[in-house]
């Protein structure tokens, strides 16, 4: 006789396939999620938006705000969350902030960053963007009041539109570069002498932003020497930088020796020169030329003030000649306004200066060897002579002597050089001979 066995129970679930089926649950979950959320934002990238738009619309598909920032870790962009955004300051001299910083350009992956008292005033996902070696950015998730910590969703689609607002920003930079080639083109154009006609030059110049009756001005800032091989030009940068953020509408463009540039000259009573936030062309170059401390190798030169887009090449060749008759006159490494050159102009465009000096000697080589003679004052006294109008008061007023004694010391330079001080010839002869050998002696002073 068999016994009848009791029923038996199927046996209980096993508790760890349990918990592995709800973890995949979870990360499917998870992953439906992310997809839904790259998917739509992937759409929009296609689409050809700015990261102004794909950061308005990430911030709306997370329900979360968005902020968008610089390589500098400057705020470019953002959306979402409630309320004004707040500051967001990347205080270097925070130690945490500094840590954080340095961190995140170091490894270039998601990070969660607790709010800093002082220097962050909430918690954030920071996610770098990158392509290749270069960071094009950072995409911060930021925490709102009562918001846990960042889950696996948070970091999936952060990297992941990281990747997305990459390729934008990089769109966004090549369209920019070639904007930046285009224009230094036609300022290449312009300066070179590039057009057909004076109504091709001023088209030229209105692609510039140069309206027809601005005035204008061409720089040149050459480097003595060559380059630096293997490398970016950093002085270049910096200047080509200034250029962009101080002087409004300047328009650039590198050659081999240093940068050729057109900038509007703001004129005085114009209401771009009464705007405290702008400055006008002279003040504007002269703060760069001090501001960017670039060594002696680099000088720069400044064109008389243009009105017309084709005297363009007139100005290039004006702001050459103010670089080259300054490191003539040893003032190499500094800036020089081809308007402030006066005589120069005339003098040092004569390649034999052997012929300047000869000329300066024939009209004061006497005078010159009586002072070294007798240990006298003739020649400081005839420069202030001249330049005081020939007046023996305002002369003798300036060398703190009797009138007397001017009118016997120009009685001894007509004696000695064969001078007439009366005569208008006569005195511009002077003047010039002053002059060369004012420079003579700069030039002896400065080797």
């Amino acid at each position: 006789m068999r016994l009848a066995h009791p029923a038996q129970e199927p046996p209980a679930p096993n508790a760890e396939l349990a918990e592995a089926l709800t973890g995949l649950s979870r990360q499917n979950s998870v992953y439906r999620r992310t997809i839904a959320v790259c998917d739509q934002l992937a759409d929009t990238a296609l689409k050809g938006v700015d990261p102004d738009e794909l950061t308005r619309v990430f911030a709306e598909l997370v329900g979360k705000r968005i902020v968008l920032l610089d390589p500098a870790f400057r705020s470019r962009a953002h959306s979402g969350g409630d309320g004004e955004l707040p500051d967001l300051k990347w205080d270097r001299g925070d130690p945490s902030v500094d840590r954080l910083l340095t961190a995140l350009r170091a490894q270039r992956r998601p990070l969660r960053v607790p709010s800093v008292p002082g220097s962050l005033a909430q918690g954030c996902l920071v996610t770098p963007i990158v392509i290749g070696e270069d960071t094009l950015g950072y995409l911060l998730v930021l925490e709102e009041d009562g918001d846990s910590q960042p889950d696996d969703v948070d970091l999936l689609t952060a990297t992941y539109a990281a990747t997305l607002f990459a390729l934008t920003l990089a769109h966004e930079r090549t369209s920019t570069e070639l904007g930046l080639r285009y224009l230094r083109t036609i300022v290449d154009a312009l300066v070179s002498g590039h057009f057909l006609d004076a109504q091709d030059a001023r088209e030229k110049a209105r692609t510039l932003g140069l309206a027809d009756s601005a005035g204008y001005r061409i720089c040149v800032v050459r480097r003595q020497g060559p380059p630096p091989l293997g490398s970016r030009d950093h002085d270049v940068d910096a200047l080509l930088a200034c250029l962009d953020t101080r002087l409004s509408g300047a328009k650039a463009t590198v050659r081999e020796f240093g940068v050729v540039a057109i900038v509007p000259d703001l004129r005085v009573g114009s209401a771009a020169a009464t705007d405290p936030g702008r400055l006008s062309f002279a003040q504007g170059w002269r703060e760069i030329w001090h501001d960017l401390s670039l060594d002696s190798t680099w000088t720069c030169g400044l064109s008389e003030s243009l009105d017309r887009a084709e005297l363009a090449p007139l100005g290039f060749g004006q702001a050459e000649q103010a670089v080259e008759l300054g490191l003539r006159l040893g003032r190499g490494g500094q800036l020089i306004d081809y308007r402030e050159l006066g005589i120069y102009r005339l003098l040092l465009r004569i390649a034999d200066l052997g012929e300047l000096w000869r000329f300066a000697d024939e009209v004061l080589g006497p005078l010159i060897s009586y002072d070294a003679v007798h240990g006298g004052v003739l020649v400081t006294t005839l420069a202030v002579y001249l330049r005081n109008q020939s007046s023996p008061k305002q002369t003798a007023r300036a060398l703190r002597v009797h009138p007397n004694t001017v009118a016997y010391r120009a009685q001894r330079i007509e004696k000695i050089t064969g001078l007439d001080l009366t005569d208008a010839d006569d005195r511009l002869l002077a003047q010039v001979a002053l002059t060369i050998v004012a420079w003579r002696a700069d030039q002896t002073s400065s080797t």
